[in-house]
Formats: structure tokens, C-alpha cells, sequence
């Protein structure tokens, strides 16, 4: 146990005595005294927190105004000077070509055609009984010196010609059915197929027609095709006239009255006895060959066909002996399927052709 000196325990002694009275004398509220340590202590916390937010904002603010000084400086050393204006230089002078170097190219429209006559037929087995035969001729463009073109036509014909077979082949296998079937056929079948050609040395057109027969039935199919020889075009009526309708009309005008005039002159004779009696009516009478022979001929104008009569018609360039005079064939179609041809001259409606249709036809 420790010893104390006598004043320093009269001291503390005092100290303790005096503090017990204070305590005595005071009534503390401990409960409050806490809550106010706690709430002082938040305060210290939040100022603390709050504190550099502030210098942060601070900062920011510091920042963007010295961004928007830096920015400002930036774009007025930034701006371009104005550009001057140019003075235009005077437009340079057309330069001429020089074409004697040139290679000139010499385009020629010369060409060769063949047609050669064919005929085949199908039977039956022991050769009794014929079925069909197919007859005609084939036309091919042999020689040319434009290849494109004569390579597009014999391709047209070719198809043509094909067609026609094909329908052939069809006939053979009806009549070998029926035949099978009965032992015989009632009627034989026939295919002809036939290709015409014109041309006026520039253009070459082609009329292709093939007839099928079965007893008393008929059928036929009528196609046409034009080519330029030179630059292998395939030639339609809208691409050579400019106005279709009026040159078709004046074809069919031009085609009757060439028919009604064919078949006068048929029959006019070397002398004629008696005038035309009625204009429906032609009545001619030939000079007799001997004493005891008179022939007298009648036309009756209602039997040829009229410029109306024509459903279709196709116009052929073809070569004319009369210089300046050029020429073409008129092929109509009438109504009841006939083919009529006639040749035509055309220099009256010339100016109904376009460009290149004057140069085809009438070059």
C-alpha cells in the first residue's frame, strides 16, 4: 500500500468533498447529454462531406470557364481568311480530229440463198399403209457477209421449218393409233411446208406457210419476216413507216385494184368484139383462132376480193427494172385465209416511210 504525504491527502480529500457536492447539487440528464455528443457529431460529418463538393464545384465551374476561354481563343485563331476570287481562264478553241488515219470500213449487204425441195412419208410396218407425208422445200442463208444477220434468219426459218415438222409427226402418230386400233385408216394425212423469198438486194424477206391435211380438213399457218441484210435488223412495218395504218390501207387499196386488174387482163383479148357491158360485170371476147371458135370470157367483180376483204398484209422490198422506180410486195391475207401477192410500186407513198425506211426501200 502506498504511502501519501499529510498535504497531499488534505488535497484530494478536498477535491473528492468538493466534487460530491457538485454532483449533489446538479441533477445531469444523461439521455440528452448523449443525443447532443451524437447530433455534434453528424454535424462534424456532414460538414466534413459537404466540404469538398464544394471545392469540386469550384473546380468544375473553374474548369469550364477556362474550357470556354481556351474555346474561344481556339476558334478565333481558327477562322479562315477570306479566299479571293479566281479570275476564269477563256475557254480554250475546239480542237479539229484528224480523220486521214482512220481505217475506212467497207459494209456490203452481198448474200446467197438455197432452196432445196425435200419429201418423206411414215407407213406401216409391212409398208401396205401410208400414214402421212411431208413435203415441201427448206430455204437456209448459206452465204452472207454480215454473219449476224444471216444467222438470225436461218434461225427464224429453221423454227419455222421445225413447226412444220413437228405437226407432221403429230399426223403420223394420229393415223398409227387409229390404225392399231382398226386395223385401217379412214383418210391419209399430208404436211406441206413452203418458203418464199424476195428481196431488193438490201432487204430479204421471207414468206413461210405450212398446210396441214386430214381427209377434208384444212389447217395452215402463214408467218413473214423481213431482215436488213446489212446491219441484220429485223425489219417490222413500225420500224420503217410513220404512219402504219395509212400505208397498210393504201396496200390493201393497192393490192385489190392489182388483183381486179390481173384478172382483166387474163382474159382481154388480142381484139376486143364487145365493150364492157355493166361496170360489174367484164365481159371480153377473144378474136376466134379458127373459123368455127369463139371463147367469150365473164368476170363477175363481186368474186375478187376488196381492199376491206384483207386482215392482214405484209410489205416485201423487192428489185425494180425500171430505174427510179422502186418497188415492193404486197402480201394480204383475206378473211376466208387466202394468200394474195402482187407487186406494187411505191414511190407515191414515200413519204410515209421514216429514215431508215427510205433507206431500206428505197436506197
Amino acid at each position: 500500500m502506498k504511502k501519501f504525504e499529510g498535504n497531499k491527502l488534505v488535497a484530494l480529500l478536498l477535491s473528492a468533498g468538493m466534487a460530491t457536492s457538485l454532483l449533489a447539487a446538479c441533477s445531469v440528464n444523461t439521455d440528452q447529454l448523449g443525443q447532443g455528443i451524437s447530433d455534434l457529431g453528424n454535424a462534424f460529418n456532414t460538414t466534413a462531406t459537404e466540404a469538398p463538393a464544394v471545392t469540386e464545384t469550384s473546380s468544375a465551374e473553374s474548369s469550364e470557364e477556362t474550357s470556354g476561354e481556351t474555346s474561344e481563343e481556339t476558334t478565333a485563331e481558327t477562322t479562315p481568311a477570306a479566299t479571293p476570287t479566281a479570275t476564269p481562264s477563256p475557254t480554250p478553241l475546239p480542237q479539229r480530229v484528224d480523220f486521214s488515219d482512220y481505217t475506212e470500213i467497207d459494209l456490203t449487204d452481198s448474200f446467197e440463198v438455197t432452196v432445196e425441195e425435200f419429201e418423206e412419208s411414215a407407213h406401216s410396218d409391212d409398208d401396205t399403209v401410208e400414214f402421212a407425208v411431208f413435203t415441201g422445200n427448206r430455204l437456209v442463208v448459206t452465204e452472207a457477209d454480215n454473219e449476224t444477220a444471216r444467222d438470225a434468219i436461218n434461225l427464224v426459218v429453221d423454227g419455222f421449218y421445225a413447226e412444220a415438222k413437228g405437226a407432221y409427226q403429230n399426223v403420223v402418230a394420229q393415223l398409227k393409233s387409229e390404225y392399231l386400233a382398226n386395223g385401217v385408216i379412214e383418210n391419209s394425212g399430208s404436211v406441206r411446208v413452203n418458203f418464199e423469198y424476195v428481196t431488193n438486194g438490201r432487204a430479204l424477206s421471207v414468206l413461210m406457210v405450212y398446210a396441214i391435211n386430214v381427209g377434208d380438213k384444212t389447217d395452215r399457218k402463214v408467218d413473214f419476216a423481213t431482215f436488213d441484210m446489212l446491219t441484220g435488223h429485223y425489219i417490222t412495218m413500225s420500224s420503217v413507216v410513220t404512219d402504219t395504218e395509212g400505208l397498210e390501207r393504201a396496200c390493201k387499196t393497192a393490192l385489190a385494184d392489182a388483183i381486179k386488174a390481173k384478172a382483166l387482163e387474163a382474159v382481154q383479148p388480142a381484139v376486143t368484139a364487145t365493150p364492157t357491158p355493166t361496170p360489174a360485170t367484164v365481159t371480153t371476147t377473144t378474136a376466134p383462132t379458127t373459123a368455127e371458135t369463139t371463147v367469150v370470157e365473164t368476170i363477175n367483180e363481186d368474186d375478187l376480193p376488196k381492199a376491206s376483204d384483207f386482215d392482214v398484209i405484209y410489205i416485201a422490198p423487192v428489185a425494180s427494172d425500171t430505174e427510179g422506180v422502186h418497188k415492193v410486195t404486197v402480201i394480204g391475207i383475206a378473211k376466208d385465209g387466202i394468200i394474195y401477192e402482187a407487186d406494187v410500186e411505191i414511190d407515191s407513198y414515200a413519204d410515209l416511210f421514216n429514215r431508215y425506211g427510205t433507206s431500206v426501200f428505197f436506197g
